[in-house]
């Protein structure tokens, strides 16, 4: 009986092995054209996008250059202080219309006071065509009813070819003396931005607009059609099903693709054909364009079925190796084996069980500093907009006030009080995820460093703990950032205090003292710039740390204390900190002796100290026009009156609102504008853009309190100019002005 099982049982695993290599084979296949599907109409989304860009930006430089020539018209009617037309205003025009090359077909000047029209070139007929169009009084009436540009629907032309008019007031003195039209051929468009491109061997892009009229297409016949009713008229048998799908998806107004039957228009004999459509929508007139690029599916097939036959053929060698070791492997079959392997799958069962409890481990810190970050963020939103008046109108008192006075010291404890505030907040925010966060490095004292951080840690430590010092007087300057540096120091202290916790009576000896860079490569310590360095040794008397734990206290959330209160990241934060500060960790320790931590960190060459006077440094003085934005209104107001103060003609607004109602007012008479990222209505990202697109010389300074956004990257896109994170002055404002001003 064992014999005849050992005969069958190769042949149900050959049999087996086939269905499954099959089955893999084509789940590969199909997986693999899903793929090269996918990849053909990425390539023609690409393709898509870039002609509806290439739309945008092209209607975008013929309405530049009629607000040029309006802002030419304007200049000599208000110079020459003109409401009507003459030969110089229409010598301008025909300079412009000359410089365009033909592509714009018609200019034609309106004048607001009689309703006059003056063209290049001059023709009536093509006056009347485009005056008496049913559209022609709606453009006109937003034009006047908004005093802006506007880009109007395609029409009909005589000869059933479309064309579309773009708009420019022109206005002196804040009134609409006159209009410019310009009309532009959509045929000159497709063939300069649309004609050119290909897609596979019967593929083209084409342009319709956002009911399904077709405005451009390589058949020239094809234009003017309805994509769906003109050709059910013409070819009534067809069926459209998938064309009426696709137009569906279309007029929704955004990008996407889509697979469908349809036939190649229009050929003698009109064959069902499956298609590949990317469409994307290009805001080029009042509504949206649709643009699309279509290509044969079939085009596809061959690296498919290229494919498939070298899935074919891997799959017969599989199938052979795989019988052979079959058979192979019957012959050797031995209790003794099949014990080795279940013994084998148990360790790594126990393997897996134990990686899968660290990892659940680190997920639950994960979410627990999750939640601190988003706690963190909130809370020094709003202690840095409180901070924000504080250090702003003490810093303008400080000022003002003879330094003599003892109200002067007074004034000085509170900016410097918000200004320890501030620099505790951004480490809050640093600790909760924060990237924009700018950490502040100066040249400071380690000695006032050191002695600060132990007072503070004296005062929170338990009676039991007792901290002995024992430092060199002035061991040096290093360029740090202070309050990362206290931070370190209170977390070596806490750390020392969690090992000394249970005793009754617990010394941590904190000693500090310069090295020479000679003796710090005898240590070999792994810092490589050369220079001489500050040991600072934190060691206690507490449980100790064995070897193989040693290696992994650093590592992030790694922790012998597995509760709630413990996060895993004391030292890895430290580690992290004295790094980019230059310097490392060492750390000596036995079990049930204690343990001693050396800290180094490089001393800077410079011996210069900071200072607390506030008005040394940069020129912060300036004179232009500056807008404020911002909700809360102590914020907006102590930067009104702090830049005054320096000289700047200064305008608070606090509603975004208000903001738009004023835009074009705003975008000719502020140079730089000031605004707050979260305010209710429309956020300070959205008015950087606003002013950006339509005035992109007006300077945009951002202030948050708190922001996840990536402000870096708003600098680099030229949204915005600068940012600063609050708390701000008036002269750190105005250092920003003067920053991106230049000068």
């Amino acid at each position: 009986m064992k014999k005849i099982k050992l005969k069958v049982f190769p042949v149900i695993a050959i049999v087996f092995i086939i269905l499954v290599v099959g089955n893999i084979s084509y789940k590969s296949f199909l997986n693999y054209q899903d793929i090269i599907v996918e990849q053909q109409m990425e390539h023609l989304m690409t393709i898509s996008k870039s002609i509806s860009r290439s739309l945008e930006l092209y209607v975008g430089e013929k309405k530049k250059g009629l607000n040029n020539l309006a802002n030419n018209l304007e200049y000599t009617m208000a110079k020459y202080k003109k409401r009507s037309v003459d030969e110089d205003i229409l010598k301008e025009l025909e300079t412009f219309y000359l410089s365009q090359n033909e592509e714009i077909d018609n200019l034609i000047y309106i004048n607001i006071s009689d309703n006059s029209l003056y063209s290049y070139p001059k023709g009536v007929e093509e006056e009347k065509f485009i005056t008496e169009r049913e559209d022609f009084e709606k453009e006109i009436g937003y034009v006047k009813k908004y005093k802006e540009s506007y880009a109007g629907n395609p029409y009909l032309e005589k000869d059933d070819s479309f064309s579309f008019n773009i708009l420019e007031p022109v206005i002196v003195n804040d009134e609409i003396v006159g209009i410019i039209l310009g009309k532009i051929k959509i045929m000159n468009m497709y063939e300069l931005l649309v004609k050119p491109v290909k897609a596979g061997k019967f593929g083209y892009a084409m342009v319709k607009d956002k009911d399904g009229v077709i405005l451009m297409h390589p058949v020239k016949e094809q234009v003017g059609y309805d994509v769906v009713k003109s050709r059910m008229e013409k070819y009534p048998d067809l069926d459209y099903e998938g064309v009426e799908k696709l137009l569906e998806k279309q007029m929704l107004g955004q990008e996407g693709s889509y697979i469908y039957y349809s036939y190649w228009w229009p050929q003698e004999k009109l064959k069902k054909v499956k298609k590949l459509n990317a469409f994307s929508p290009a805001q080029v007139s009042e509504d949206f364009w649709i643009v699309a690029v279509v290509m044969s599916y079939d085009e596809t097939s061959e690296p498919i079925i290229n494919y498939l036959i070298s899935n074919i053929v891997v799959a017969i060698i599989v199938i052979i190796i795989f019988s052979w070791v079959i058979f192979l492997t019957v012959r050797m079959i031995k209790n003794k084996e099949a014990y080795e392997m279940e013994t084998r799958y148990l360790k790594e069962i126990n393997k897996s069980t134990e990686k899968l409890r660290k990892n659940e481990v680190e997920l639950h810190h994960k979410r627990k500093l999750e939640t601190i970050g988003t706690l963190t963020g909130g809370i020094a939103h709003e202690f840095n907009n409180v901070l924000t008046p504080i250090m702003g109108y003490s810093e303008m008192i400080l000022r003002k006030l003879d330094p003599e006075l003892e109200s002067y010291d007074y004034v000085k404890a509170i900016y410097k009080a918000s200004k320890r505030a501030r620099d505790i907040i951004d480490q809050i925010r640093v600790f909760g995820g924060d990237k924009n966060i700018k950490i502040k490095y100066e040249i400071i004292s380690i000695n006032k460093v050191l002695d600060d951080a132990l007072k503070f840690a004296e005062s929170t430590l338990p009676s039991n703990i007792n901290i002995v010092k024992d430092t060199e007087k002035e061991c040096g300057n290093v360029y740090a950032s202070e309050t990362q540096l206290h931070q370190v120091i209170l977390n070596m202290c806490t750390n020392a205090y969690n090992a000394m916790k249970d005793k009754d009576k617990g010394i941590l000896k904190v000693s500090m003292k310069g090295i020479k860079y000679r003796d710090i490569e005898e240590l070999n310590i792994g810092i490589s710039e050369k220079r001489d360095c500050i040991k600072i040794s934190f060691e206690d008397n507490g449980c100790g740390i064995d070897s193989e734990t040693q290696e992994k206290i650093f590592d992030p959330f790694f922790t012998q204390k597995l509760t709630e209160k413990s996060s895993g990241l004391g030292l890895f934060i430290v580690l992290g900190i004295v790094t980019k500060h230059g310097g490392t960790i060492k750390v000596a320790s036995k079990k049930g002796e204690g343990s001693r931590f050396d800290v180094y960190i490089p001393i800077t060459d410079k011996k210069q100290i900071k200072k607390d006077e506030i008005c040394e440094g940069e020129i912060i003085k300036g004179s232009e026009k500056v807008l404020i934005v911002d909700n809360d209104g102590a914020i907006a107001e102590m930067l009104e009156t702090g830049l005054k103060g320096l000289g700047y003609k200064a305008v608070a607004m606090t509603d975004g609102m208000d903001f738009l109602k004023k835009f074009n007012y705003i975008r000719n008479n502020f140079q730089v504008v000031i605004t707050d990222f979260a305010m209710p209505e429309i956020n300070g990202i959205q008015i950087a853009k606003k002013i950006k697109r339509n005035e992109p010389g007006i300077k945009v300074v951002l202030i948050t309190a708190h922001s996840e956004d990536p402000l870096e990257e708003y600098m680099q896109s030229e949204i915005i100019d600068d940012y600063l994170i609050k708390p701000v002055s008036a002269a750190q404002v105005s250092r920003s002005i003067r920053k991106i001003m230049k000068f």
